[in-house]
């Protein structure tokens, strides 16, 4: 045994080839053993793990895999979790040489811009410029949208060096102008994205040439490759020759000859007629020609509304049934004997789509889902360079799944930190992990979740959410994620909408005064406009709307995408409610002020008009000349349209139980769970407050002088004494609400959104169980 330590410790010691030395003393050791048991530490998979990444995936949400696990372990944990799949086909980027992990990024970017998932690197895009008017007059607002940013890049450098500098510590300066210089490389790629993509591809096909023409690399050629022919070359393939051909043979039999080019279908027809179904000469073609293909739908029959109007991208885009090719409606409408299938009908008519079975006569490499796997050893020499990251980038987001193996806490990061780098426009990234190693992952993202383990509470004290298992993840997401924002949304947007309606009924009114500055509202009554205008019925919604139900979106997770498809917050949503704010802003005001000028607002009876039974208690009779009641009742009407406003933007009104409070037992749950939140805000705490707040406000000003006290009677007069204010508090809502009905009522059976259209799949299946 003495021995055995000696040589043990001059291995350990060794200078050279220790590794070796081990290998050999460990062999003298480890003989003629028998075992008698083992122990180890179990670590498996939660509980619904494959589940949830699997409904994950439907809701539209990419998933990358970043593990210290080794890459043979990494891939049984992918199929295992459903990340991958047999059908997959898996690039593995493992450890080597710096020249032969870059040859393989290369090649594998390459390959995909020549079967097309890469449309944005091919020459045809890259080259290719469109001399519309519309495109000029956008490319000259994004020349001034560079020229924007660049000022503020340079007053943010000039700021930071010269002014914040001097209470700024060294580590807090250093990391800020690292993340000016980031900024300004990313202000470089958004002002031509192309000049970046042809560095990219430039530099995989300098990469590929060093390879091949290393001699020690020429037994790994193919003998029947052919560089002109190589889907990863970037010559011209022989195809043309093949073309040019065929065009003169064509222009001889008609007895003209013709110098025009030919056509990307010709050259697509041509290519195709070649008998082996992977033709690399037809795959390396589409590099040089723009793609086109013939849809079933008919751009032409889009109205001017669903263009600008529609929030749903298939509707606006022109991929409903109305729009429909009229050969290929005629097809769908024939009798089921006489149909010869979808995809029959496509073929004959011409019309197949990329991906379909019909589409798939000649095999389509762009079918073929992809996964990669990248190991830790060989990102080291792909991180830190631009162009290398952006290549790397591309050749992942052409693959379903992407898994990172035996990577360091910080390589987690970095790879995070290049997906919000180069995805345009930038993405949400959630990062989750349960170890010390996720922390720099989790807070490097937008949103980080830490699962409470064994492994340690680092990584949930450094999240923004913590959860017990992984399969939580889908509650919180697919459920009140999705929830969340809906709520958010509206919040905002109905906030703007009641604030902008507030200022423009003013700005109406500055045109009567001449602009002089006289305030339509009083002061104390202006002030309770955010507690009084729909606030808590907002709020309500805010924190219990709910648009389709927690069972529905469970068994239908693509519902999550009207998240990412921007229905519940875009510039289009946005316009519709700056429509509707002004629709409601001009409703109010000319269906309130108009009828109160020129003595309308005057009465002729001096008493027994409403509630003026006695003349001794309120002075006058239900004259309204004034610009307290003027104002006041604009503003009413303006309340009560705000309400009806929230009322009607609520998707789940909860009418709680009768009665709300009760001493009885065995009534269930508290007073808590039985209230009608939304009938109560909309009542008590909105319209029946502001009438509260109105007698209480003139009731203080009796007390004496105070800048209470000219709003005294102003109440009596409004309220008790002029039946022209109840007239108008009816007319102007119900006017302003019936135009909001009618717009929502027009939009969605014409324009409809994919939640709209859950909504209503939900409904007739809740009438069906009934």
């Amino acid at each position: 045994t003495e021995e055995w330590l000696a040589k043990y410790k001059d291995a350990a010691t060794s200078i050279e080839n220790r590794d070796k030395k081990l290998t050999a003393v460990a062999y003298e050791v480890e003989t003629g053993l028998h075992i008698v048991g083992a122990t180890a530490i179990e670590d498996k998979l939660q509980d619904g793990v494959p589940e949830t990444i699997s409904k994950l995936g439907k809701a539209g949400i990419k998933l990358w895999v970043l593990t210290g696990d080794k890459r043979e372990t990494a891939i049984e944990i992918g199929y295992s979790t459903k990340v991958l799949s047999p059908k997959m086909h898996l690039t593995e980027v493992v450890d080597g040489p710096a020249q032969k992990v870059k040859t393989l990024i290369a090649m594998e970017l390459m390959r995909h811009i020549k079967i097309g998932n890469l449309p944005a690197y091919q020459f045809s895009s890259l080259d290719h410029s469109e001399g519309s008017i519309l495109k000029s007059i956008m490319w000259c607002f994004s020349v001034l949208g560079v020229w924007n940013r660049r000022c503020i890049l340079a007053w943010n450098q000039f700021y930071l060096t010269q002014v914040k500098r001097m209470w700024l510590s060294k580590e807090n300066y250093k990391f800020e102008m690292e993340d000016l210089e980031e900024q300004r490389e990313a202000d470089k790629r958004k002002a031509d994205p192309r000049v970046q993509r042809r560095k990219v591809r430039q530099l995989a096909r300098e990469i590929i040439k060093e390879f091949w023409s290393d001699p020690n690399n020429a037994h790994l050629k193919k003998a029947d490759d052919n560089d002109e022919t190589s889907v990863v070359s970037d010559d011209p393939p022989a195809v043309f020759e093949r073309a040019k051909s065929a065009r003169e043979s064509l222009q001889s039999r008609r007895g003209r000859k013709s110098s025009e080019e030919p056509s990307a279908a010709t050259i697509k027809k041509l290519a195709l007629c070649n008998e082996n179904i992977f033709d690399e000469e037809a795959l390396s073609m589409r590099s040089y020609i723009p793609t086109s293909s013939t849809s079933k739908f008919d751009n032409r029959k889009r109205t001017i509304f669903e263009r600008l109007f529609a929030v749903d991208k298939d509707v606006r885009h022109g991929q409903l049934v109305k729009h429909l090719n009229d050969d290929y409606n005629d097809a769908l409408a024939l009798d089921v004997e006489d149909q010869a299938g979808k995809e029959g009908i496509e073929e004959m008519l011409g019309v197949t789509e990329p991906g379909s079975p019909a589409h798939q006569t000649h095999f389509d490499p762009k079918s073929v889902r992809r996964g990669l796997i990248l190991e830790g050893a060989a990102l080291k020499h792909i991180l830190n360079d631009p162009v290398l990251e952006e290549m790397l980038f591309a050749v992942a987001s052409c693959s379903e799944s992407v898994i990172a193996c035996r990577v360091s806490p910080i390589q987690k990061a970095l790879l995070l930190k290049m997906v919000r780098k180069y995805v345009e426009p930038t993405p949400t990234t959630l990062a989750i992990g349960d170890g010390a190693n996720d922390v720099g992952m989790i807070q490097e993202a937008h949103v980080g979740i830490g699962i409470s383990g064994l492994e340690g509470q680092q990584a949930v004290n450094s999240s923004d959410f913590a959860i017990a298992q992984f399969r939580y993840l889908e509650d919180l997401l697919l459920i009140h994620g999705r929830w969340n924002f809906m709520r958010m949304s509206k919040a905002v947007l109905f906030f703007f909408y009641k604030n902008a309606a507030l200022v423009s009924t003013m700005m109406l009114y500055s045109v009567k005064c001449l602009h002089s500055g006289t305030t339509l509202y009083d002061s104390w009554v202006l002030s309770v406009f955010n507690f009084v205008g729909a606030s808590l019925p907002v709020v309500f919604m805010a924190v219990f709307d709910r648009d389709l139900s927690r069972d529905y979106v469970m068994r239908n997770p693509e519902v999550y995408q009207s998240g990412p498809r921007k229905e519940h917050m875009s510039l289009r949503t946005f316009i519709r409610w700056v429509v509707i704010c002004v629709v409601h802003v001009f409703t109010v005001y000319y269906f309130s002020a108009p009828p109160m000028q020129l003595g309308g607002g005057m009465t002729s009876a001096y008493k027994g008009l409403m509630g003026n039974f006695s003349s001794r208690r309120v002075v006058g009779d239900g004259e309204g000349g004034g610009i307290k009641i003027f104002g006041t009742t604009i503003f009413g009407n303006l309340v009560y349209v705000v309400t009806l406003k929230a009322l009607l933007e609520t998707r789940s009104i909860i009418n709680g139980e009768f009665p709300t409070f009760t001493c009885k037992k065995g009534k269930g749950e508290g007073w808590p769970s039985r209230m009608g939140y939304t009938w109560v805000g909309v009542s008590w705490f909105s319209v029946l407050f502001y009438i509260w707040f109105l007698y209480m406000y003139q009731l203080i000003g009796r007390s004496g002088p105070s800048s209470f006290f000219p709003f005294v009677f102003v109440t009596e007069h409004l309220l008790n004494m002029r039946s022209i204010t109840w007239v108008l508090s009816i007319l102007a809502p119900t006017i302003a609400i019936i135009f909001d009905v009618t717009g929502k009522v027009y939009s969605n059976i014409f324009y409809p959104t994919q939640s709209q259209i859950h909504a209503e799949i939900e409904a007739q299946e809740r009438k069906k169980n009934k």
